[in-house]
């Protein structure tokens, strides 16, 4: 119970700090964000470099209490880092986040209304690009 009580602690620091980093400008926010990526899910390139499969995959090496709540961090890093980004690696991590966020919807105890205006959104700007 200690232990799954220190990551929900860890989720919502997550959270925050995303929050943080996304009022930031330019290559602050940028930067922020890949330290977000090796603060909470290890080296800014492995997720970069990884597809979806091997991206889930590679969070499978998280105790099977933490995989979904590792998934939600990459799935919101995926989809902010978006925003930084032109097309065509704008449209690769929609893609992205888009899988994760639908797998999190499909396999998660948690209804996220958040998550499904995410979802909605990324849709809607993959069909106008």
């Amino acid at each position: 119970m200690l232990h799954q009580d220190y990551f929900i602690r860890v989720l919502r620091e997550f959270f925050d700090a995303l929050a943080r980093a996304m009022r930031k400008e330019g290559e602050d926010r940028s930067q922020a964000v890949h330290e977000l990526y090796r603060e909470y899910l290890g080296e800014y390139e492995c997720w970069q470099n990884a597809n979806v499969e091997e991206a889930m995959e590679l969070l499978a090496r998280y105790p099977e209490e933490q995989r979904l709540s590792r998934m939600e961090m990459l799935a919101e890093l995926y989809y902010a880092e978006a925003e930084l980004r032109t097309y065509p690696i704008s449209e690769t991590l929609l893609e992205r986040a888009l899988t994760l966020f639908e797998y999190l919807d499909r396999h998660s105890d948690t209804f996220s209304i958040s998550r499904g205006m995410k979802v909605d959104d990324i849709r809607r700007r993959l069909h106008t690009t």
